[in-house]
């Protein structure tokens, strides 16, 4: 009889390899330890009590977002936990169907933390994040003002 080996599991073995070598510490956080994570949009997420929790970010994590805005009224929103002071360099690419509004807000208090404008084309926005003694929840929300279809979102901690 033979035995399988780990890595030819097929999937499993593929998610757990991705785990290891895209620097996953388990627990939803992660930090520098290569390459962007990819997250797909998981639903409802259309309000900050439920939004999307990546995770949290230090300094050298990278989240990519594939999501999409299924007509011009839906909202998107994702939370990260920010463990300490950095700029979050988030980069928005929408369809060419869509005009997209980005803004980052702390998500226990609400306040705008920076409005990125606007884009049909792919843009950057650097957010200055300062961290005190406890880590820092933000909301990053995504709507439409015009059009609806897929979009790219990346938060890159530097």
């Amino acid at each position: 009889m033979r035995r399988k080996r780990w890595w030819s599991g097929g999937v499993v073995g593929l998610l757990i390899l991705m785990g290891v070598v895209g620097g996953c510490t388990g627990g939803g956080d992660h930090g520098g330890g290569g390459g962007c994570l990819p997250f797909g949009e998981v639903e409802p997420n259309d309000t900050p009590l439920t939004a999307e929790v990546l995770g949290g970010l230090s300094v050298g994590a990278c989240d990519i977002i594939y999501g999409s805005l299924s007509d011009p009224a839906d909202v998107d929103s994702y939370s990260v936990l920010v463990r300490e002071s950095l700029t979050l360099v988030v980069t928005f690419d929408p369809s060419p169907l869509v005009d997209l509004e980005v803004q980052l807000l702390e998500a226990d208090t609400g306040q705008l933390l920076r409005d990125c404008g606007n884009s049909v084309v792919p843009e950057v926005c650097a957010v200055p994040v300062v961290v005190g003694e406890v880590a820092l929840a933000v909301d990053v929300v995504v709507t439409s003002l015009s059009g609806a279809g897929p979009y790219t979102l990346t938060l890159n901690a530097q």
